[in-house]
């Protein structure tokens, strides 16, 4: 089990609430350590994150590039509604992990 440390999103201290991002290094950590129930409840796209950054080290190890449409202001634009749109749901069902 992971332990708790000091927060430093800087949302969440002005706040006092969960932004977007808040708890995916635990997610991690959970990860790293074999517990996927334990990372995908600090963040539910904890395995999307490992996801694309497998698909990342292969494509540069391979010499290839992202497709393009996964390049550019628009996939930047459809992550960031990813991400947003889970933390609203989370935020609407409490479960946004501790701050």
């Amino acid at each position: 089990m992971t332990a708790a440390g000091p927060t430093l999103c800087p949302f969440a201290l002005v706040t006092g609430v969960a932004c977007p991002l808040c708890g995916m290094t635990r997610a991690l950590l959970h990860l790293a350590q074999g517990d996927l129930a334990g990372a995908v409840a600090y963040h539910p796209l904890v395995l999307v994150v490992v996801a694309v950054a497998v698909v990342a080290v292969v494509l540069r190890a391979t010499g290839r590039r992202w497709p393009a449409f996964a390049r550019g202001l628009p996939a930047v634009i459809a992550v960031a509604v990813l991400f947003v749109g889970t933390w609203v749901v989370r935020l609407a069902t409490s479960s946004l992990p501790p701050v």
